[in-house]
């Protein structure tokens, strides 16, 4: 007994015609979620106005504190209770352009890691 499907000789033509078409469609299919994918990960880097006012002046690649991350809320937004300060650092740094850069201090690393 063989794995392979019966089919004719004057039906080759169109079961290969079918198989490549899917094919087709499974690339496209493939291709889209690619794409879906690539938006979510984007998005997951979209910061909102505060987020984007501390992160104006972090520069890629340099150690920063993470008493410095408070004080940069202080001074550029209007966050100011402590509690949401804590929040809000943590809620950036996890986020995917920040990695621990040693004990008390994160790496902003916008390009994730890529060499210039």
């Amino acid at each position: 007994m063989s794995d392979e499907p019966a089919v004719s000789p004057e039906d080759a033509l169109e079961v290969a015609q079918r198989a490549l078409a899917k094919v087709q469609d499974l690339k496209e299919r493939v291709a889209k979620l690619e794409a879906l994918h690539e938006d979510s990960i984007d998005e997951a880097a979209d910061y909102d106005d505060r987020d984007a006012a501390v992160i104006e002046h972090l520069e890629p690649g340099e150690p920063v504190k993470v008493t410095r991350l408070h004080k940069l809320y202080r001074r550029h937004t209007d966050i100011r209770a402590d509690d949401t300060l804590k929040k809000r650092v943590r809620g950036l740094v996890a986020g995917p352009n920040f990695r621990i850069a040693r004990a008390g201090e994160i790496l902003y690393d916008p390009d994730g890691g890529e060499q210039r």
